[in-house]
């Protein structure tokens, strides 16, 4: 029922966002065509990028609550870190693309824009990308959804780009109050540069965490510190000849794999094999949740 649950709310977070994306995608690129903004425009062309990744992450989120099958043996949990893999590497490279663009746009002179329509979608971009970045937020935590989380962060750079925008539109009707409207035309370019700069932490921040998943990385955190202590202590207790353990997270599930050499085969009979399985899934169930977990037992050491 709790799991049921969490696919609910992670599905309807991600169906908001991708409304919010329709919205402001289409906005973004309309107001940037017609007012003649690059920033406008770079912030619909995201939004455009959001909504492809958004409509994936949710196809993932049905995905990843499917059980194995002949195909994907092993389940599909490892799609999510890949599907956030490629959403950070095409923030990444879009926000590498406006930077160059906006450097250009300065060194060839700048661009005007018509300022009362641009200030009127930075009001309205900001104040639906951070709506909905909170939303997402708050369900991403109360979940413990990677989908969401990744998501959010998408938003929160839209929303960022947005509300810098309207203050550089702000700024351009000081400048324009007090006299120095020759420099109105380089804004523009100048606040492309420098948040696409900004926003490049965000995507790298994404891809340096689903990578170590991707690439079946030990989790170094207190999880993994928790399986060490309660496999030694285990090992301790009924006197284990030996023992490896191999632990990775991949998406929302664990795969703990566990190698115990033991060299008495009238002690270690098939039911206190089954009895240390027992007590190590009771010891950590509550904190690996949907966990992948594989107990074997050798009498021989080569096959730890």
């Amino acid at each position: 029922m709790a799991i049921s649950r969490k696919i609910s709310k992670e599905r309807l977070a991600l169906k908001l966002s991708l409304a919010g994306t329709v919205v402001l995608s289409s906005l973004g690129i309309g107001y940037g065509l017609y007012v003649g903004s690059n920033a406008i425009l770079l912030d619909g062309m995201f939004s455009l990028l959001s909504m492809g990744m958004t409509g994936l992450s949710l196809y993932t989120a049905y995905l990843v609550t499917k059980p194995d099958d002949k195909y994907f043996q092993f389940g599909y949990a490892h799609i999510e870190p890949l599907i956030n893999v490629v959403n950070g590497l095409l923030i990444l490279l879009t926000c590498i693309f406006a930077f160059f663009s906006g450097v250009q746009t300065i060194v060839n002179g700048g661009q005007e824009i018509v300022l009362e329509h641009a200030i009127f979608y930075a009001v309205l971009s900001t104040i639906c990308c951070f709506a909905i970045f909170f939303t997402e937020t708050y369900i991403a935590k109360a979940e413990q959804s990677e989908l969401v989380r990744v998501d959010s962060q998408e938003w929160l750079i839209d929303g960022i780009l947005s509300a810098s925008i309207l203050v550089g539109f702000i700024f351009v009707m000081i400048l324009d109050h007090y006299g120095y409207s020759q420099w109105n035309r380089y804004v523009d370019p100048i606040l492309v540069s420098a948040l696409s700069l900004a926003a490049v932490v965000l995507p790298i921040k994404v891809l340096r965490r689903n990578l170590k998943e991707v690439l079946l990385v030990a989790p170094q955190d207190d999880v993994q510190e928790n399986v060490d202590r309660v496999i030694e202590k285990l090992s301790k207790q009924y006197h284990f000849d030996a023992y490896t353990h191999h632990f990775a997270k991949t998406g929302r599930q664990y795969d703990l794999e566990v190698n115990i050499l033991v060299k008495d085969d009238t002690y270690w009979t098939t039911k206190r094999q089954d009895q240390i399985r027992l007590i190590l899934w009771e010891a950590l169930s509550d904190e690996l949740g949907d966990t992948w977990l594989s107990v074997s037992f050798t009498g021989q050491a080569r096959w730890l």
